[in-house]
């Protein structure tokens, strides 16, 4: 398993990924059309600083760290449930201990798992629509 800084050589790799976990996280909260029409490639060009792909044979995973804020985190939905997700979560600790970030109120699975690493809810929160929250978690490292 290895860990690497996407480049331009590895970008339609890590777009394949963060496309089709992207689409799978929010298709419960988001319209078919808009699934489909949203442009994963563009929004993730723009922010190549800090991503990385995680690879074990073949991509599975992208992570974005920078400035201290984790503000991607996505496993290929055929490789979610193998832990990938806790070893790219660890590999962001190591490069920013203290964390932090923004968690849909829809995704508990997520949550949970930051909750578990040490994070905590800071109460603030953005309303995306109603029944829908975007949650800032924080991890302070002890």
């Amino acid at each position: 398993m290895t860990i690497i800084p996407v480049t331009e050589h590895n970008f339609p790799q890590a777009a394949q990924v963060y496309r089709a976990s992207w689409r799978e996280s929010h298709k419960h909260i988001c319209t078919p059309e808009f699934l489909q029409s949203r442009d994963c490639d563009g929004y993730l060009r723009q922010r190549l600083a800090g991503l990385y792909l995680l690879s074990d044979g073949e991509p599975a995973g992208v992570i974005r760290v920078h400035d201290g804020t984790l503000s991607t985190l996505y496993i290929h939905p055929a490789k979610q449930g193998r832990g990938y997700g806790r070893t790219l979560l660890d590999f962001a600790l190591e490069c920013s201990p203290n964390l932090k970030l923004t968690v849909l109120s829809s995704n508990e699975k997520a949550a949970g798992m930051y909750l578990r690493h040490g994070f905590r809810f800071t109460g603030k929160q953005q309303k995306l629509r109603d029944g829908l929250w975007e949650r800032e978690m924080i991890r302070n490292a002890v």
